[in-house]
């Protein structure tokens, strides 16, 4: 899988995903079509409205997972990523999931859940900008995120420093 399904998830994000009035939204087959008219292959498409839907299905309170994700009292330990990891997330990326948590701007269990759900993308390499994009839409899915998205959102996009 190539990096299209990002390229159809950052279209919708950009023209859908801040227009909070969900009632006027176009349906998702005026959006398939759409996708389609502007060149995206159907199983691409499928790809990206699938990933979508998972996030739908996300429990209300991500920290309800524990028997998922190890939620530790202290925040002094440190995340090592792993060999699959590594070669997915660019250092830029890792980093940014990093700074999230230290900031205490997401949780552990969010953090691991951003992680699956990029993985669930299917794409080779994940660089800064990508990353960015899927924190914004696991985190906008998260109904007790809802009142820090737009400051999360705000950090990413002006406040964060770039890596070289």
């Amino acid at each position: 899988m190539n990096t299209q399904v990002l390229d159809i998830l950052m279209y919708l994000f950009d023209i859908y995903m801040d227009d909070m009035d969900k009632e006027q939204l176009p349906s998702e087959d005026d959006i398939r079509k759409e996708l389609a008219s502007i060149g995206f292959h159907h199983s691409t498409v499928d790809h990206a409205f699938n990933w979508l839907d998972e996030l739908a299905l996300l429990p209300d309170n991500i920290s309800d997972k524990k028997d998922i994700f190890y939620e530790p009292k202290y925040h002094n330990s440190t995340r090592i990523f792993s060999h699959f990891e590594l070669k997915k997330f660019s250092r830029q990326a890792q980093s940014i999931l990093l700074e999230l948590v230290i900031l205490d701007m997401i949780s552990i269990s969010q953090r691991e859940l951003i992680i699956e759900k990029a993985f669930a993308l299917n794409v080779a390499h994940i660089n800064q900008e990508q990353i960015k994009l899927i924190i914004l839409m696991v985190l906008y899915n998260l109904p007790d995120l809802v009142d820090s998205y737009t400051w999360i959102q705000d950090h990413l996009y002006e406040n964060m420093p770039t890596i070289h």
